[in-house]
């Protein structure tokens, strides 16, 4: 019976993502997820008190997924494969990002949404990204030594927050007209180019 109702959340929650993804919050109606999925209104109901509990639902696992899709299994290792890791991880994410566009068009339609200032979107973007950096937070300070952050004027932070700007920036621009491989070639670029900068730093230190 557990598994009964689990499936038929991850049944609304499917549908829920399609409607989403191509009409907006504000454009899917519960009628559509009726329709979608053959389900009455009170089964829909039970398992979420309202739409925009759906909405939140839908949002936060997709972003629960692309951090999980960043972060390692063990920090140590990313740690001392640096470089290669964030290279990795972020070619990772663009091909997943690439060949997913219900992903995309949640997130661009949540930022149209919060740029025309409805309040409970800005509101919810802004908290779904101090989510995300507080899971990806751990991360940056097992990459970047944090005094040679300092010397720079920056912190931990800030680079979780270039790092989920960038992010957002590659779900915009994506496909249209960002191609997948331009996207690559700049994340190595703005990788390679970071981490030579701190690496320069690091030189001075002993040498200067």
């Amino acid at each position: 019976m557990a598994e009964k109702g689990k499936d038929t959340r991850q049944i609304l929650l499917n549908a829920a993502r399609e409607g989403f993804a191509e009409k907006g919050y504000y454009g899917t109606s519960m009628d559509f997820i009726v329709r979608k999925t053959g389900l009455s209104k009170g089964t829909i109901y039970w398992h979420f008190p309202g739409k925009w509990e759906l909405y939140k639902t839908v949002l936060s696992e997709e972003a629960e997924r692309i951090v999980s899709m960043v972060l390692p299994s063990d920090m140590n290792d990313a740690a001392s494969s640096g470089r290669e890791f964030l290279i990795s991880r972020g070619q990772r994410l663009i091909d997943s990002l690439a060949e997913d566009t219900f992903c995309r068009l949640l997130f661009i339609h949540l930022s149209l949404e919060a740029m025309r200032g409805k309040t409970e979107m800005i509101e919810f973007m802004t908290g779904l990204r101090e989510s995300m950096a507080r899971d990806l937070f751990p991360l940056f300070e097992a990459l970047f030594p944090g005094e040679v952050l300092h010397r720079r004027g920056f912190s931990h932070g800030a680079m979780v927050d270039m790092f989920t700007s960038i992010l957002h920036g590659i779900i915009l621009n994506l496909e249209i007209p960002l191609g997948r491989e331009e996207a690559k070639k700049m994340w190595n670029f703005l990788i390679h180019s970071l981490l030579a900068s701190l690496d320069d730093e690091k030189y001075e230190k002993f040498t200067g």
